[in-house]
């Protein structure tokens, strides 16, 4: 059987992954999502004959080599080695959600949100990948037999994505709560502040009057004796807030 791999063709239309069959050619592409920050998406195109496999990587980006007695085994040969890594990519995803985790139950670090909405969508982006490659595999089901297995371990890569989706969602539900409940602790502490100095504010302006009629006003010990209802005040009322637990 005829292996050929072609580097000049531009693949730049590709952007998602899928399989047809024309005049009796069975042709498909792959749009594989990079894995890191520094590496681009991978984008390849194949067609396949009775007797023939032609692999289009214009990137020179795949580095194994596609081989096999059929073309099916080609196909077969090439998804494998495209999703050959992904469990322990999708591992390491998982290890940094709950690193972020770890953060934010110890409120150490900054930027939750971007971090997890970085996180978020990587997670969403290898989900549709994945459910694209599982309706690839199960179109190449109608033409050749063998994979069952690809299948199942595509399912397996996918229901990994699924509950990465749903550990992120509560990785953002949990730093919102948290920031709900700082805006609440702030909301609170001004709140018990205002009541405190609100009636210190009446007997201030109450006083600030200056009727000649005042009985306090020519008192020598007029000042000393506000002063210690105002003292006495705020002690009762720090003791009420304590007792209903308010701080």
């Amino acid at each position: 059987m005829k292996v050929e791999v072609i580097n000049e063709k531009r693949l730049n239309h590709i952007h998602y992954c899928r399989i047809h069959k024309e005049n009796n050619q069975l042709s498909g592409s792959f749009w594989v999502p990079a894995k890191s920050r520094s590496k681009n998406k991978k984008m390849f195109s194949f067609e396949v004959g009775e007797t023939s496999f032609v692999l289009y990587d214009p990137d020179h980006v795949l580095k194994e080599k596609i081989s096999g007695n059929t073309p099916s085994e080609c196909v077969l040969n090439l998804i494998n080695i495209l999703i050959n890594e992904d469990m322990e990519f999708l591992q390491k995803l998982e290890m940094k959600l709950e690193r972020i985790e770890e953060q934010l139950m110890s409120h150490k670090g900054s930027h939750y949100e971007s971090q997890i909405f970085e996180m978020r969508k990587t997670i969403s982006t290898f989900d549709s990948y994945y459910d694209q490659m599982i309706e690839v595999v199960q179109n190449l089901q109608e033409f050749y037999n063998g994979f069952e297995t690809l299948e199942k371990r595509l399912t397996r890569l996918s229901n990994v994505t699924d509950r990465l989706a749903e550990y992120s969602i509560q990785l953002r539900e949990m730093h919102q709560t948290q920031v709900e409940m700082r805006q609440n602790q702030i909301m609170q502490f001004l709140t018990i502040v205002t009541t405190i100095f609100m009636p210190l504010t009446l007997i201030t302006g109450w006083y600030g009057m200056n009727f000649r009629a005042m009985p306090e006003l020519d008192s020598s010990y007029g000042y000393f004796i506000v002063m210690g209802v105002c003292i006495l005040i705020i002690i009762l009322e720090v003791i009420y807030f304590k007792k209903k637990k308010w701080f």
